[in-house]
């Protein structure tokens, strides 16, 4: 199929001309009924994935879907990124309910702006555009190559994005963790005591641990196994078990994988220096579920003035990780203290 190439790094240096841009028919759009409903965009959206998909037999993992000045006889054209690292190129066929969905999901006729060409960016959920006036040297219609090349989707670089991610936490990474575990029993024995929990009695985990070592190529701490000997979580309250620890780890090892190093890293925020810069990092491992996707955790990759084990605070609300307390046995201490900041967590939860 001549519309469709491998991706690689010669991709770079090719024009406009070098790519085939023959005519494919879009035959996914519905009939427009409500020009108003402010689900038109992503209908339109997924249409012309589901078009792209139909015509080349893959799977699209983005398309770039480039407009003409004049939208009433001009040409559009579409670069979609396939499964398999392929480059896919089009031009699409302007039919009359073609123009009639694009009138409606255009912005430019709600605001009566000045014409000009469009970079629509489509994939699964997402759905933004800019001016082809934004890049630069008249990129998209001149250095084609180089601006394919630019906004190539993460699936086509993972091996490289994994490998920067991998070269820049292996500094940080501490799995030995010093505990004196006699003072975390103790403490734990206190607090179930004094605030009337009931633990969930403890169970043989070698399963999880082994699962979880295939899944992120280190062995399950052993400060955690230890913890997890005097129980699989704790009845009404934040402390979680085994398979939730596991199933939260994975729900954010999936954010970090989808994530580049520079989407990760956090530059503008500050704390003590003792956690990284991050969003997230497969070394963190969420024991302390504080709802709403945030969550405490161990640290076993803290930054220079950290230590390994120690106790952060990370998730949906946290730009980056920040230090709940220096060990597990403080943060148990912590726990005991009502006028203690994580009381704010209500780490209890009355049924």
């Amino acid at each position: 199929m001549r519309n469709s190439i491998a991706f690689s790094d010669n991709v770079e240096q090719m024009k406009w001309d070098d790519f085939h841009f023959d005519v494919m028919p879009v035959n996914t759009l519905p009939p427009l009924e409500d020009p108003e409903d402010i689900d038109n965009s992503f209908t339109f959206c997924d249409a012309l994935l589901d078009a792209f998909k139909e015509a080349s037999g893959k799977k699209v993992i983005k398309l770039l879907f480039i407009t003409p000045e004049d939208i009433s006889s001009s040409k559009f054209h579409g670069i979609a990124f396939l499964e398999g690292k392929e480059i896919f190129t089009a031009e699409i066929e302007n039919t009359s309910l073609f123009k009639e969905w694009f009138s409606v999901i255009d912005e430019r006729t709600n605001r009566k702006e000045t014409i000009t060409s469009k970079v629509y960016f489509f994939g699964a959920n997402s759905f933004s555009s800019q001016p082809v006036s934004n890049f630069k040297d008249d990129q998209v219609f001149k250095k084609t190559g180089a601006f394919i090349s630019d906004h190539i989707p993460n699936a086509f670089i993972a091996e490289k994005l994994a490998k920067e991610k991998a070269d820049f936490i292996a500094p940080f990474i501490q799995l030995e963790v010093k505990s004196n575990f006699e003072k975390v029993v103790q403490q734990f024995v206190l607090l179930i005591h004094s605030k009337g929990l009931t633990i969930i009695p403890p169970k043989n985990n070698d399963a999880i641990y082994a699962e979880f070592e295939s899944a992120s190529g280190y062995p399950f701490p052993t400060i955690i196994k230890e913890f997890l000997t005097l129980h699989n979580g704790v009845q009404n309250s934040a402390i979680m078990g085994a398979e939730k620890i596991f199933q939260e780890w994975k729900e954010w090892q999936r954010v970090y994988n989808d994530w580049t190093q520079e989407e990760l890293l956090d530059t503008y925020s500050t704390n003590e220096g003792k956690t990284l810069l991050m969003y997230t990092t497969p070394y963190w491992i969420p024991f302390f579920d504080m709802q709403n996707g945030n969550f405490l955790a161990f640290d076993f990759a803290p930054d220079t003035k950290g230590t390994a084990g120690q106790i952060i605070r990370f998730g949906a609300d946290q730009e980056i990780g920040y230090i709940q307390a220096d060990s597990l046995e403080l943060f148990l201490e912590q726990l005991m203290d009502d006028e203690g900041d994580i009381e704010d967590y209500e780490w209890f939860r009355s049924e």
